[in-house]
């Protein structure tokens, strides 16, 4: 079956190819957003039929030989990588058009390749507020005129400078590319630019609220190490400041399930995810549902609170690969971590550090409480 994809923009039928004209004047079934229909001559004269709602399930039912017409380039962030990833059985033919983002670099003269792309259709942007604390250019695809507002929020929340640009129907006779402000009503077709106005927070230097319920520095990286980061879901149980959580999905892009009993740290794991620019699910209550509709995790850290049954119900939800790290200092929970190790497997690793404190006119070293770590990760199913 084959399925022709054509991209078209904001300059309608005088901005298309001669190919995809002829394309489209050849096509017998036209499918697309009635925004896209209404750019076609009369002189098109397939059966134009604009999409349902919801969309998925129209896709699934395409018949083959038909024609859809897409935004700018439909691989990027477009109709086409959905039935790419959908529908695999088609053999798409994609004919794209300039897509938002190279015009939108062209117009500011940004090099392509140093930006980041957040798309804010129907996902979470929490991305962009990572890449602006990390001093990179952004160019976020804007679900509606009411993005640039809500990104802008999100930024000020975070505590992040940044000149924004809302650049919209781009490519078009109502092309407008104008400064951001807060009276600004943006028109629906439109893509924002955030450039930051320094170097920005680096991840690194990320500073976490917390009340004293934090695991340090040293330890964290050492914790985040050996659970490997990804760009998956880490679940992390006691999260208190929720710093192992976060840091990890900051090293790998990832995202976090942060599980905290206590309402006023589970406020403060929020706030700080948001500062971070981390996705995040929050659970309030002593352990997680392991049955509940959570995101599988990759990596799974437990902070506090580890039991026999919360370490079997984490080894059985974890995937192939996938690791669970446990922190203890009390020699109960050690006693427990190493029994664990011998039911599961895995390492057992013993952590202790000294900090430099005042002692008399002096100073001298001041040791902290051991550590002691369980690393696992699961082998098979």
């Amino acid at each position: 079956m084959t399925v022709t994809v054509v991209g078209i923009g904001a300059d309608g039928w005088a901005g298309l190819t001669d190919g995809a004209r002829r394309e489209l004047q050849g096509a017998t079934t036209i499918h697309g957003a009635p925004r896209h229909l209404d750019y076609l001559p009369g002189e098109v004269t397939a059966d134009r039929r604009p999409w349902p709602s919801p969309l998925l399930p129209a896709l699934d039912d395409l018949p083959d030989g038909v024609h859809v017409l897409a935004s700018g380039d439909p691989m990027f962030y477009g109709i086409g990588a959905t039935l790419s990833r959908r529908r695999p059985d088609l053999v798409l033919r994609v004919l794209p058009h300039l897509s938002s983002f190279a015009l939108a670099c062209a117009r500011l003269g940004w090099p392509a390749e140093e930006v980041v792309v957040v798309s804010a259709v129907a996902r979470d942007p929490a991305r962009v507020v990572r890449a602006v604390r990390a001093g990179r250019r952004v160019i976020v695809l804007s679900e509606s005129g009411a993005t640039p507002g809500l990104v802008a929020a999100q930024l000020a929340a975070a505590g992040l400078d940044a000149r924004l640009t809302v650049l919209e129907q781009l490519g078009g006779p109502r092309e407008k590319v104008r400064t951001y402000r807060r009276s600004l009503r943006a028109d629906d077709l439109n893509v924002l630019a955030i450039d930051p106005a320094g170097t920005g927070e680096l991840q690194g230097d990320f500073e976490f609220e917390h009340d004293g319920q934090i695991t340090k520095p040293d330890v964290r990286a050492l914790t985040v190490s050996a659970l490997r980061p990804s760009a998956g879901w880490i679940w992390d149980f006691g999260a208190g400041s929720g710093s192992v959580g976060i840091s990890w999905a900051l090293a790998g892009g990832g995202s976090v399930v942060a599980v905290e009993r206590r309402a006023d740290r589970a406020e403060r794991v929020a706030r700080n995810a948001a500062r971070a620019g981390v996705p995040i699910e929050l659970v309030v209550g002593d352990t997680a549902d392991l049955t509940a509709d959570l995101p599988l995790p990759d990596a799974i850290f437990v902070g506090g609170g580890l039991t026999e049954g919360l370490a079997a119900a984490c080894v059985g939800v974890l995937p192939p690969g996938g690791r669970l790290v446990a922190n203890t200092v009390t020699v109960e929970g050690q006693t427990l971590a190493a029994a664990l190790r011998g039911r599961y497997g895995g390492d057992l690793r013993s952590y202790t550090a000294a900090d430099l404190r005042p002692l008399g006119e002096g100073t001298a070293w001041q040791p902290r409480r051991p550590i002691v770590q369980w690393v696992y990760r699961k082998e098979s199913s």
